[in-house]
């Protein structure tokens, strides 16, 4: 059974950034290795997840099976797909499709949002009905 207390979906959710942002930065996972995210909403194939790095600290390369974008809210990032590296700068969105292998490094300590309309995920219409 999940730990989340919080609702995930609904017909309006709100969210202070800052204050997440802090709250991520205080949790063990960000101490030990630099970074740490939290679902912010989860609606049908919708994700939305706010993510806090730490300088030179990364994600590693993937497979991304659906669309999805990146939005840095404060900081840097280095950010690299189909053979090209990106910089992405505080209020700058990056979008990709399904298929890019990326590798995210924190050019200095950073939060983003990652948005995925998310495919051949756990995503049942009915849960969506009913959500």
């Amino acid at each position: 059974m999940s730990s989340i207390n919080r609702p995930l979906a609904g017909p309006v959710l709100a969210f202070d950034l800052d204050e997440q942002i802090a709250a991520l930065r205080a949790e063990e996972p960000y101490r030990r290795s630099g970074r740490a995210g939290r679902t912010l909403a989860k609606s049908g194939r919708f994700r939305l997840t706010l993510t806090v790095m730490s300088k030179d600290s990364d994600i590693g390369m993937h497979h991304a099976d659906s669309p999805m974008t990146l939005q840095v809210l404060h900081g840097s990032l280095r950010f690299r797909a189909g053979g090209q590296e990106y910089t992405l700068d505080s209020g700058q969105v990056l979008f990709f499709g399904p298929g890019e292998a990326h590798d995210i490094r924190a050019g200095e300590d950073s939060a983003l949002l990652i948005t995925i309309s998310a495919v051949g995920d756990d995503y049942r219409p009915e849960e969506t009905a009913n959500a």
